[in-house]
């Protein structure tokens, strides 16, 4: 029996759609293939604020990242940027990662905004913005039911923000000023209360807010009405700065990140009596990773059995600069202020 013939190139081509399509995977939509990081940066100088591009910077940029090979991170590529929104230094979304909200981190006047995000096209458009009633916004938690905005104004105050239904910003429902209690052992950094995070627990029913200038780690409970009320606090030692802070994903632990004493603190939380109380991972419960300002590093801690944490590894930030050269690089300008791990904001 001769052999078939192979078909000419041209007959290879032109075989039926139909035909091809049965052999084909269902295409997959737009919006689930894409992968998006958003970054947000200042745009004006400040005191901390030490980059000699800062002119350049957008506020926040919206990349598409482009997957790579299994050892590769893959590449960025700028599809929407925002010029009008001044300091975004740091952001929230909600679950089904539709709705952005940042704050501005201005000397007054500082605002909360809120921004409908298109995962297709990985555009965003401003929906409103409300005023903080403080200075230096730094920080935006949102509610588990969506419906409260939490914002930390480092200047000395926390803040509770109504939501619509379309997660637009309707009013400011309450602000506590927190009590200056004099001069901590930081003096420059120190001198008054500075709320440098507001974080909701895993029912919403109370705020944490560690306080850089007080070395103190506020807690307040919520009510329906969109107030807050102190109930406690965690005192930590002179000097520690505490600047954020993460719940293990069971619940029952936290660890607090001090800013001035580069130290992490395991804590117990107990939401029914409001007491986090020292101990001396988030996301799988196995590891928390710091973000070092001032050393331009990344550090792995591994969680054991009882809670407390174990340094597995460090990495740094910064493009081509060795350790040697780290160690007197003053002021430091690739440094991590905060990030997702998650993939779930990004």
């Amino acid at each position: 029996m001769p052999p078939k013939s192979k078909p000419k190139k041209d007959q290879v081509l032109k075989r039926p759609a139909q035909a091809q399509a049965k052999k084909r995977p269902a295409a997959k939509s737009v919006a689930s293939q894409a992968q998006y990081v958003l970054v947000s940066s200042y745009t004006e100088k400040h005191g901390h604020v030490f980059s000699p591009r800062i002119n350049e910077a957008k506020g926040i940029t919206v990349f598409q990242r482009t997957p790579g090979t299994a050892d590769e991170f893959g590449s960025l590529t700028p599809v929407w940027s925002c010029t009008d929104f001044p300091s975004p230094t740091y952001m929230c979304a909600n679950r089904a990662r539709t709705r952005i909200y940042t704050v501005s981190e201005v000397g007054s006047d500082a605002t909360v905004s809120a921004y409908a995000f298109d995962a297709s096209s990985g555009k965003m458009k401003l929906l409103n913005s409300v005023e903080t009633g403080g200075a230096v916004a730094c920080h935006v938690s949102l509610s588990r039911n969506e419906r409260i905005l939490a914002v930390a104004n480092y200047m000395g105050s926390v803040g509770l923000f109504r939501l619509q239904a379309d997660g637009r910003l309707v009013e400011r429902t309450f602000l506590q000023e927190h009590e200056r209690l004099g001069v901590g052992v930081n003096r420059e950094r120190q001198e008054g209360p500075h709320p440098h995070m507001a974080l909701f627990d895993a029912q919403s029913k109370h705020v944490l807010v560690p306080d850089l200038g007080l070395d103190r780690v506020v807690v307040y409970g919520t009510d329906v009405a969109g107030r807050l009320k102190a109930k406690s606090h965690l005192a930590l030692p002179p000097g520690s700065g505490p600047r954020h802070m993460a719940f293990h994903p069971g619940g029952r632990l936290a660890y607090v990140l001090n800013e001035l004493l580069s130290t992490v603190v395991p804590c117990h939380w107990d939401a029914k009596t409001t007491s986090l109380t020292a101990i001396g991972e988030p996301r799988d419960g196995r590891f928390v990773y710091v973000s070092n300002r001032g050393h331009c590093s990344i550090t792995v801690f591994r969680v054991l059995e009882d809670g407390l944490l174990e340094r597995s590894s460090s990495a740094f930030t910064g493009p081509g600069v060795c350790d040697e050269e780290r160690e007197v690089a003053w002021p430091p300008r690739d440094c991590p202020r905060d990030f997702d791990s998650s993939g779930g904001l990004f």
